[in-house]
């Protein structure tokens, strides 16, 4: 199923490559997303079943047309700027047979990209590394390369139309498919060839608007909704302490323009930005050379920073649902026990751990202070036995002061709130009376 728009000449090699992997039985579907420039008319020359759209609506649409009007139990979305291997359809239905409980599959962008111009050879190479590192039981779909059986496809009502460009809509399937529990693979040798052109200003602009904020609203989403997002792929481990790292850069060079010995600490950031980018660096080595890996480690570096204009940009229209959750918690009750064991463990591990400081420190001596304490908390010493004693006392009484608190709280709470509906049922009575 291969959605095309302004396909251009790379759309017939792309049906090219269709073609030849395509066996008796299989069909090839192109919805013509409008007439555009009117590449998608060799499509029939190909074998292909072609559906046109008068006006242009986005990929998400043209494949959910697409897939409604296929006859198998597979569905292949393929992006019109993408090649196939000859083996890719065989590898596709080796692994629903093998594994029937898998619902959909992805591949990967191989490392041979068509354009060889810097910027593109740069931005394919890392989707391939990314992939080709991610976890082999994924958490989102991929348009552009991408398998799924029908019924499960249908069964989830498809792509969200409501992206009118080619943006998320694969990501939130995927988050859909995986929050309903179907399982979603990621198969590594199941690779395509990407033929898009990118330039600097116009990857920059495709990340940060048609990727980063729209995918960052749907992160906020899934946060609010699941708790957590899945550490794979973009949002691995190393991926968000280099964002972070990257932020830091930034603010302590903007932070040396009044303090200059700040800027002694951009070596070490320096170095631990490096560092968590020494794998993928190392794999632009070996594929495009030296030269090749400094300019990536530049265009790394700009990649977390528009990273972060991306994610500010999305959660800025999320900050009005944040807040309402956030006063509906603070109108919810509080755990009791809860409460008690947080802050108690609070207390006790902080007298602890400052016990044990002043011993490693210098011994006793330096602790004069701190004994008074034993005032209050009978035993206690600066010694590391008051240590053990300390954490327990304080805890008792950290958790204690928690206890009550949220008795006094949640109490006090509902006599306001009740004291509130009482008032409203009294006005209420008082119009009904008047009318």
């Amino acid at each position: 199923m291969i959605p095309v728009y302004n396909g251009g000449k790379v759309f017939e090699a792309c049906l090219t490559s269709v073609a030849a992997a395509i066996r008796p039985g299989d069909e090839i579907i192109v919805v013509a997303d409008g007439e555009s420039d009117g590449s998608w008319r060799i499509a029939p020359h190909f074998g292909a079943t072609v559906i046109p759209l008068e006006q242009n609506g986005g990929p998400a649409r043209a494949r959910n047309i697409g897939a409604k009007s296929a006859k198998g139990d597979i569905i292949f979305f393929v992006d019109a700027d993408c090649t196939i291997r000859p083996n890719a359809l065989s590898i596709i239905e080796s692994v629903f047979t093998n594994e029937p409980d898998v619902a959909a599959l992805i591949g990967s962008y191989d490392d041979t990209p068509y354009h060889t111009t810097f910027v593109s050879q740069y931005k394919n190479l890392l989707h391939h590394y990314v992939h080709q590192h991610g976890s082999t039981e994924a958490s989102t779909f991929w348009g552009a390369c991408g398998a799924i059986r029908r019924e499960v496809f249908l069964a989830v009502g498809g792509f969200t139309e409501t992206y009118t460009r080619a943006s998320i809509e694969d990501i939130e399937l995927g988050y859909r498919l995986t929050s309903a529990h179907y399982r979603i693979r990621l198969i590594k040798e199941l690779q395509i060839t990407h033929m898009k052109r990118w330039e600097a200003i116009g990857l920059i602009k495709t990340e940060v608007l048609l990727r980063g904020e729209p995918w960052t609203k749907l992160l906020w989403k899934q946060m609010w909704h699941r708790g957590k997002v899945a550490a794979d792929l973009n949002l691995d481990a190393r991926h968000r302490y280099s964002l972070l790292t990257s932020a830091t850069i930034i603010a302590v060079t903007i932070a040396g323009l009044w303090y200059p010995l700040a800027l002694l600490g951009l070596l070490p950031l320096f170095g631990c930005f490096l560092y968590l980018n020494s794998s993928v660096l190392r794999f632009f080595y070996t594929k495009r050379g030296l030269r090749f890996m400094f300019g990536a480690a530049l265009w790394r570096f700009i990649y977390d920073l528009y990273c972060w204009v991306g994610f500010l940009y999305g959660s800025s229209g999320s900050v009005s649902g944040a807040v309402r959750r956030l006063l509906n918690l603070t109108v919810s009750g509080l755990d009791r026990v809860a409460l008690g064991v947080a802050i108690g463990v609070v207390a006790g591990a902080g007298l602890s751990g400052a016990t044990c400081i002043l011993l490693l420190k210098g011994g006793e001596h330096m602790g004069h202070f701190m004994n008074l304490l034993g005032q209050f908390l009978p035993g206690y010493t600066v010694s590391w036995s008051g240590a053990l004693l300390g954490f327990i006392e304080a805890f008792v009484l950290g958790y204690l002061f928690g206890w009550s608190f949220a008795i006094i709280r949640n109490y006090s709470l509902r006599f306001a709130l009740g004291r509130e509906k009482f008032r409203q049922a009294l006005i209420r009575i008082s119009e009904s009376r008047a009318n």
